[in-house]
């Protein structure tokens, strides 16, 4: 980062998920408030469910298609929408379409 500017990030595969990339952007090395996070799911691959217990995390779908678990139950997400997960609430993403889903995360407080 040169000043306010973020350069180019890389896509990293996720640890815990196949088929997922991540980009970050701010982390708690920069702001120990948020973390920003773009968010890449393959066609049927997915983010198992789980929960976060100390932050919460907000997400736009910026491309692609697929579902949100919300709790316990599956709801579609496509281009444009915004939906979020509280601290403690059990939260999955799956690609149900044929393009890469791409979503912009961020978390409230810094999870990194």
């Amino acid at each position: 980062m040169k000043g306010n500017i973020i350069e180019a990030a890389k896509y990293v595969n996720h640890p815990s998920f196949n088929g997922v990339f991540t980009k970050h952007f701010f982390s708690s090395e920069d702001n120990d408030r948020l973390n920003n996070v773009e968010v890449v799911i393959m066609p049927n691959f997915e983010i198992t469910p789980h929960i976060h217990e100390t932050a919460i995390e907000f997400f736009y779908v910026v491309e692609g298609e697929g579902e949100f678990l919300d709790n316990t139950e599956w709801r579609k997400i496509e281009k444009g929408v915004a939906f979020k997960a509280p601290i403690g609430m059990t939260h999955g993403i799956k690609n149900t379409g044929k393009k890469p889903l791409v979503l912009f995360s961020t978390f409230s407080p810094s999870i990194r």
